[in-house]
């Protein structure tokens, strides 16, 4: 039976390799065209996927790149406002140290007549005022020979003064508005209180600040 069947079929495809001699010749060209076609198509996905993999490597190392470069610079913002700010601190801490030495300057004028928190800010203020309009920092201000009272370089830093003197300097540098006219450049040590006046030998008629 199959014997049979395989026979006729084998004369069946002899039939038509006679009628259609052609036949084999574009079979097996449209099964090579086929498999070429795989083929480059199998070649173009491997490129494209290549390609793309690639593409998001160096996007992701682009990336990367570019977000380590942002934390370096955030990092280096950082550490200079750090470092502002601590130099900033530093200076404020040594003019409050030199004023808190002209305040040891006149401790007996303060004993003797009682001088309160105001008057060493009116004090302070003169120091202040000879600093902006002579436009110089004010430890060359307050150290300049026979300027004020009683100070020293070796004064001593009592807490006493220093801690007023460290308020009103950090006062003094945040502040926007000026309590009096940069003119007030000379303290005048009175029992009724320190008071600044514009001129070193103003008479009693001339105005005078105090804090």
């Amino acid at each position: 039976m199959m014997k049979e069947y395989f026979e006729r079929q084998r004369q069946l495809e002899a039939d038509l390799n006679f009628r259609h001699p052609w036949f084999n010749v574009m079979f097996n060209y449209t099964v090579a065209m086929c498999m070429i076609c795989l083929v480059i198509s199998l070649v173009i996905w491997g490129v494209d996927v290549h390609t793309e993999r690639k593409a998001e490597a160096m996007t992701a190392t682009a990336l990367a790149s570019w977000q380590a470069e942002q934390d370096a610079i955030k990092t280096a913002e950082a550490e200079q406002l750090a470092a502002e700010r601590a130099s900033e601190e530093y200076i404020i801490t040594q003019e409050a140290r030199e004023i808190a030495k002209a305040f040891y300057g006149i401790r007996l004028f303060i004993e003797r007549y009682g001088y309160d928190k105001t008057d060493l800010e009116t004090y302070a203020r003169c120091m202040f005022n000879r600093s902006e309009a002579k436009k110089t920092d004010l430890k060359t201000i307050i150290a300049k020979p026979d300027q004020f009272t009683g100070y020293s370089e070796d004064n001593l830093v009592l807490d006493v003064y220093y801690t007023p003197a460290l308020e009103f300097v950090k006062a003094w540098h945040s502040e926007e508005v000026k309590p009096c006219d940069l003119s007030y450049q000379f303290a005048e040590l009175r029992d009724d209180g320190i008071w600044l006046i514009p001129d070193i030998n103003a008479d009693g008629y001339v105005r005078r600040w105090h804090s």
